[in-house]
């Protein structure tokens, strides 16, 4: 073909090709576009797998409700969030009864310094030991345990107290719960919290300090680590269900008090949920629906919420479920609300 007829050519012809790629990206984009809003009024499949059906919550003790309350959001979005559209429950392996519990509960009770390790009382599911102003409570389904000693009674062991370190108060305390066979591999060591405290042996009084430098007594917090990258929640927020006090001595960490409540995942039971919306969440909270585990102005009605996230709430009492939850954060208030519908669902 000469450039004569392909000029020519390309005169007839070209306007019609342009035109053609003209018309073929405004029904590609327009396709794309109608896909777009399709999606978006349908809403964003969820995938679910409700094998437990309806999840109940638990009852928290000694707890109040938000009714009565007033809130206002005051974080960076400034709005209700939805941070997941559906998360996963899993199943807590329920406590039985263990062949062999007097051995273990023996051993727990040698390990917190009792002599008399052979007597105890047992009420219902519960073993009590009581020696010398040491109390210990164990569950012989699960051995969970409650430790507690009369220290403020003992001067001996703070004629030579020192000053408590973080590291070396949680390898302690670690030390003790795997003594007791106690320390759950669930436990996340980068997560503890330590709280320390000043006891006056004189005025027998202890106050909370900021300082380790102030303090003779250290207590360690063990939390469960992030559930699929979320966050637990517990009723003693922003401390743990299980925890162990110990005195700073010379001697050695010592042992005073000890609260263990933790109950283990099943590695093959676990559910996926529908969670409901932020703007939901917002409004139970608002209607009286959420659930205070923190506030310290009780007598201010007006709360500002700085945070809100979805947690995972841990059971300090055995309840079959560790299912997730809505936390607000305030200035000394903590509020959450279930994030998982109480209705039937549906497959």
């Amino acid at each position: 073909m000469s450039l004569t007829k392909l000029k020519e050519f390309i005169q007839k012809y070209g306007p019609y090709a342009v035109l053609g790629i003209i018309i073929f990206f405004i029904l590609f984009y327009s396709i794309k576009i109608g896909i777009a809003i399709y999606k978006g009024n349908k809403g964003e499949e969820v995938i679910t797998n409700t094998v437990f059906g309806v999840i109940n919550n638990p009852e928290i003790k000694n707890t109040t409700t938000s009714a009565g309350l007033k809130f206002k959001l005051d974080t960076i979005e400034g709005r209700p969030v939805t941070a997941t559209r559906s998360a996963n429950v899993y199943f807590l392996t329920p406590p039985t009864t263990k062949f062999g519990y007097r051995d273990k509960i023996s051993n727990i009770a040698a390990e917190l310094g009792f002599n008399n390790i052979d007597s105890y009382s047992l009420n219902a599911n519960k073993a009590e030991f009581n020696e010398a102003g040491r109390s210990l409570s164990v569950d012989i389904t699960n051995f969970d345990f409650d430790f507690k000693y009369d220290y403020k009674n003992d001067e001996s062991l703070f004629t030579r107290s020192i000053i408590p370190t973080t590291q070396e108060a949680v390898q302690k305390a670690e030390d003790v719960l795997k003594s007791l066979r106690r320390f759950s591999v669930e436990f996340d060591t980068s997560l503890t919290k330590t709280n320390y405290f000043f006891f006056n042996s004189d005025k027998k009084i202890i106050v909370p300090v900021a300082r380790n430098i102030d303090a003779n007594i250290a207590e360690v917090n063990f939390f469960r680590g992030q559930v699929d990258g979320i966050p637990t929640v517990l009723r003693r927020f922003p401390d743990s269900n299980n925890y162990i006090t110990l005195v700073a001595s010379e001697r050695d960490y010592i042992p005073i008090e000890a609260h263990i409540h933790f109950f283990e995942r099943s590695q093959s039971q676990t559910g996926m949920y529908p969670v409901i919306s932020g703007e939901q969440a917002f409004q139970a909270l608002e209607s009286g629906k959420g659930i205070v585990l923190v506030d310290t102005d009780k007598n201010n009605k007006n709360k500002i919420i700085k945070k809100m996230y979805v947690g995972y709430y841990e059971p300090d009492v055995y309840f079959e479920y560790l299912q997730p939850v809505y936390v607000f954060e305030g200035e000394g208030f903590v509020s959450i609300v279930w994030a998982i519908s109480s209705e039937t669902p549906e497959e």
